[in-house]
């Protein structure tokens, strides 16, 4: 019984925490340039056999130990491009991250180009983070205001204001999707030890956005699927309680 006990009971957990990242996914599927979380389950009866130790039952046969959430990974496919027709809103069409520069001058990477135009004519998303640009032909962010003119971003990311070359977007890869770390707001910031690369494979399209990668209706059915598994594993707990409390019965007489 405590076998069983100790299944479900991990059973639990696991589809519960499966439960809480199906949920944030679909919270999300409306978000620009939001990634979902992917995650399994691990067999820890897998895991017990690996470590050489190996649970039996009373009469010798190899018993199952459980489960557990695997790592979760952040799905980076590309989503779908939403067309706005907002000369500001920016999308990555292939590979590649917009790179933000904070406030405090750190760096972080997003796919999430629903920017804007601040005070000053710069580059902006909606926390204020500004868009990494390389000016070029004397301008500088000190001398250059975006929104004095007709603002146009070609595919290579060329900024032109009133035909005139004023900067390039730059894009930036990492060796690795595990190289990032979510922050929050569709953001990444790099591990440490980790690097940016500076990419041009891409194409950037003005006029869209990314949208969230989530397919609704799978984390909907995933979702399903799980909130049964969890009820499962309550009723191996229910059901283990109600034969400790027939042995009890059992034992007071």
């Amino acid at each position: 019984m405590y076998n069983i006990l100790r299944a479900s009971t991990s059973g639990m957990i696991a589809n519960q925490e499966k439960i809480n990242i199906a949920s944030n996914n679909i919270v999300n599927s409306q978000t620009t340039g939001y990634k979902k979380l992917d995650v399994g389950f691990l067999d820890l009866y897998t895991k017990s056999l690996e470590s050489n130790y190996n649970p039996h039952s009373s009469n010798g046969s190899l018993t199952g130990t459980g489960t557990k959430i695997a790592q979760a990974t952040r799905n980076m496919v590309q989503g779908p491009l939403k067309n706005t027709g907002i000369d500001t809103n920016l999308a990555i069409d292939g590979e590649g991250y917009f790179c933000l520069i904070r406030p405090d001058g750190t760096h972080c990477l997003t796919r999430n180009g629903d920017f804007s135009l601040d005070a000053n004519g710069t580059l902006v998303d909606a926390n204020g983070n500004r868009v990494d640009i390389t000016y070029t032909n004397g301008y500088n962010r000190g001398n250059v205001d975006l929104s004095d003119g007709k603002l146009n971003i070609n595919k290579e990311g060329q900024i032109y204001l009133d035909d005139k070359m004023v900067g390039r977007i730059n894009l930036y890869v990492t060796e690795g999707t595990n190289d990032l770390i979510s922050v929050g707001d569709s953001l990444f910031a790099l591990k440490e030890g980790a690097d940016m690369y500076a990419y041009n494979e891409a194409d950037i399209r003005q006029g869209h956005v990314e949208m969230s990668n989530v397919n609704l209706s799978s984390e909907m059915t995933d979702l399903i699927t799980v909130q049964r598994a969890f009820q499962f594993n309550s009723k191996g707990i229910q059901a283990v309680d109600e034969m400790w409390s027939m042995i009890n019965n059992l034992q007071s007489r």
